[in-house]
């Protein structure tokens, strides 16, 4: 394969990367804890595969700022991995701080890199063509305040340490997603895919540990396997997020809690409550008391029916945090807040023909408006996606 159709193939599989990263971040009304980590995680790998195929351009000889500019993202796979797997076995809705020292090496290893950045512009040229006679300038990294060698090393160690710390997060939950009493196969699928992403991604730093030492010692280029790996990894989490869109809402039933809970209801009154300021996820008391609320307010205001109606104007009416609506609701049901809403509105259009006389008479328009849907066609949408019928069709059928 040539330099140019592998620099082609790295660029059109990171700029997918990125629009997915970009989809889980901002694409959400309430992005999810565990959707901004993977985002993270996406984003690392991104500038991880971009930043390896620039010495195939000239780039960095024109711009020689730009040398290994990326090399921040490699230190961050580790802990966006480790905390986005973290964060959804333990249904977490914040990242305690001292999580955040898990980032420490990355900002380390650019102060790392302040040497380099106080050469002149001809001084960095010249180091630069140095790493194209000498390939091993480029692994050693010799330009930091580091030793010689050290960078790549702590790299290593921090990649190797945060993929066992992630198994081990895995293996401690096996039973709790596999022996509920009500198994669910999301729970399933989504346990599936942390142990596909993880077992890539451990499998791609043993292959990098590898190949640099063969690189070193035999001087043959081990770059490429490791963009591979890099490519997989970015496309595994592509292909599951489009064909398994409902991995994002995360696990279904309480995990977290010391004895597994499917819903709300078969949940322990006795269970001790904690202490909400000293956690990071929803207690099933919280959990509880944020669904009857809900409920309550749905059953008896019927805000679902407001055309355009949003979880800023649910959060602000019950004033409960987004963020904590979003949560309960993935968590306990299994759905977004879209879906969540539409439920709602599907329910009150069989009371509205239950109880209205003059329902039959009433145009397809405006039955939509009534239960908050904006215009006919978005009406009809949401009828043929949940029933896959014509809204004519599925109302006789009421």
């Amino acid at each position: 394969m040539s330099d140019f159709t592998f620099f082609l193939i790295s660029v059109i599989i990171s700029f997918l990367g990125l629009i997915i990263s970009l989809i889980l971040y901002f694409g959400q009304a309430i992005p999810s804890l565990s959707s901004k980590l993977l985002a993270g995680l996406i984003i690392s790998l991104v500038l991880t595969s971009i930043g390896n195929v620039i010495p195939y351009t000239e780039l960095n000889l024109t711009y020689p700022n730009t040398f290994k500019i990326y090399s921040w993202a490699p230190f961050c796979i580790g802990p966006f991995a480790y905390l986005y797997v973290k964060s959804v076995l333990h249904q977490s809705v914040r990242l305690p701080r001292k999580e955040l020292l898990l980032f420490l090496p990355s900002i380390l290893y650019m102060l790392n890199r302040i040497p380099f950045y106080l050469l002149s512009n001809f001084e960095k040229r010249q180091f630069i063509l140095s790493t194209f006679e000498d390939n091993s300038l480029y692994i050693l990294e010799p330009e930091g305040l580091l030793p010689i060698q050290w960078a790549p090393i702590m790299r290593f160690l921090s990649l190797i340490t945060l993929s066992i710390m992630t198994i081990w997060e895995l293996n401690r939950y096996r039973d709790k997603i596999y022996n509920l009493k009500v198994i669910s196969e999301n729970n399933k699928e989504i346990y599936r895919f942390h142990w596909v992403i993880t077992s890539i991604l451990f499998t791609g730093v043993i292959t990098a540990i590898i190949g640099v030492l063969f690189q070193l010692k035999y001087e043959i280029q081990a770059t490429r396997v490791i963009l591979i790996s890099i490519w997989i990894e970015i496309l595994v989490i592509s292909i599951y997020l489009f064909t398994q869109p409902k991995i994002l809402y995360g696990l279904t039933g309480w995990i977290q809690i010391k004895n597994p809970t499917r819903t709300l209801n078969e949940a322990d009154e006795k269970e001790e409550q904690e202490e909400e300021e000293e956690i990071s996820h929803v207690s099933i008391h919280k959990g509880r008391d944020i669904l009857l609320t809900l409920n309550n307010h749905f059953e008896n205001q019927n805000p679902y029916t407001k055309i355009g109606y949003t979880i800023t104007d649910l959060s602000n009416e019950v004033n409960i945090p987004m963020y904590l609506i979003s949560a309960v609701i993935n968590q306990e049901l299994g759905k977004n807040f879209s879906e969540f809403i539409n439920d709602a509105r599907f329910s009150y259009l069989k009371k509205m023909k239950d109880s209205d006389p003059h329902f039959d008479n009433y145009s397809i328009e405006y039955i939509g408006n009534s239960v908050g849907f904006a215009s006919r066609t978005s009406f009809i949408a949401a009828v043929r996606k949940r029933t896959g019928m014509l809204p004519k069709e599925y109302l006789s059928q009421l």
